[in-house]
């Protein structure tokens, strides 16, 4: 409660006076400013203490403002630029277009013809890109299913997913023996484990052993080509070629059949495979295999790149038999690096003693 007429605000003590009820009022106390020491000391009583000094900025900050404005910029000018090489092509095709169409001779005749073979083929292979990818999720699904199926011991389930995997391998004349094999022996078994046991044994054995053989004809080339190249970016590009060309012989084989997304999409699923499963062992593996054949001492310096570039394809190769396999390893064991190395290792060997 303040008198009206109360004018001493200074924070310094006040002298007694007297003063009527009834000129009395309630006011209520007054908020702490937000605002710096400028803040006009008359307007309350305590403002300069109650009130708070404004952050200071710091060169940090003022740097990162100015970074995010040149950001923004630099956006905004590539945006414009972008646009206006899209506004570009589209005006210097549309220009072409209607030249083309305006003449009556066989200049436009052929004009619309390989305008409409341009747009077929486009959508041919739209087309083959999405079945890849529909193809690839089809085995990841089928493995998915039997995976749960084993785990759940679900005898509906794991015969649902022999069932499309038997779909799946319906065209395929080089399984038509192992087809008909397992549809005289499936109808005895109950287990859902045994069922899809024998499909991995039937099914997916014959395959496994022609993925193999992929991947180790694969790793015999990278090996060789390393080894005789006299320069290190005709050993990466040879790498990668070989590989993306044994991811898609693996996939097809499975019954993938990968496009060109497919196989981009494809090669991010064995490498996320490997980095998931553990491919620092590949170093582990490879050097055990090197200081148990004692290679350290006897093979040259070139030859010990080219096993290693090999020993690197064949745990892609057995990373991609892994993603690309329609049903897990159950009763069949998984392929070692190990092998591979050591049939790499011991052609090494045998073509530095011809060579010597």
């Amino acid at each position: 409660m303040t008198a009206p007429d109360d004018k001493a605000r200074t924070g310094t003590a006040r002298k007694p006076r007297a003063f009527r009820p009834e000129e009395t009022e309630i006011t209520s106390a007054p908020a702490p400013f937000e605002m710096g020491p400028m803040a006009d000391e008359g307007s309350g009583g305590g403002a300069s203490g109650a009130a708070h000094p404004p952050r200071i900025a710091d060169e940090g900050d003022v740097a990162n403002t100015g970074v995010r404005r040149a950001l923004g910029w630099g956006r905004v000018l590539i945006s414009a630029l972008l646009a206006l090489a899209g506004m570009a092509a589209g005006l210097w095709f549309t220009a072409l277009v209607d030249n083309l169409l305006s003449r009556q001779d066989w200049i436009g005749w052929a004009a619309i013809g390989l305008m409409g073979l341009a747009g077929f083929a486009a959508l041919a292979l739209v087309l083959r890109e999405c079945a890849g990818i529909v193809r690839l999720a089809r085995l990841r699904r089928l493995r998915s299913g039997a995976e749960a199926a084993v785990r759940q011991g679900d005898e509906a389930l794991a015969r649902a997913t022999v069932d499309r995997l038997e779909h799946l391998f319906r065209h395929r004349r080089d399984l038509a023996w192992q087809r008909a094999r397992f549809a005289e022996h499936s109808g005895d078994i109950l287990s859902a484990e045994d069922i899809l046991r024998l499909a991995e044994r039937e099914l997916i054995g014959p395959l496994d052993a022609r993925a193999r053989d992929v991947v180790a004809s694969s790793v015999r080339r990278v090996s060789v080509v390393t080894a005789i190249s006299p320069l290190a970016a005709l050993d990466m590009g040879v790498v990668a070629v070989e590989n993306l060309r044994m991811l898609r012989r693996l996939a097809t084989l499975y019954g993938g059949r990968p496009g060109f997304l497919g196989l981009l999409r494809l090669a991010r699923m064995v490498l996320g495979h490997i980095v998931l499963t553990g491919g620092i062992a590949l170093g582990d593996d490879l050097l055990r295999q090197m200081i148990g054949h004692g290679l350290t001492a006897r093979l040259s310096a070139r030859l010990g790149e080219g096993v290693f570039n090999g020993a690197l394809t064949a745990r892609i190769g057995i990373a991609a038999m892994e993603v690309c396999r329609p049903l897990p390893f159950l009763e069949m064991k998984p392929p070692r690096l190990a092998s591979f190395v050591a049939a790499v290792l011991r052609r090494g060997g045998k073509r530095e003693a011809e060579g010597e």
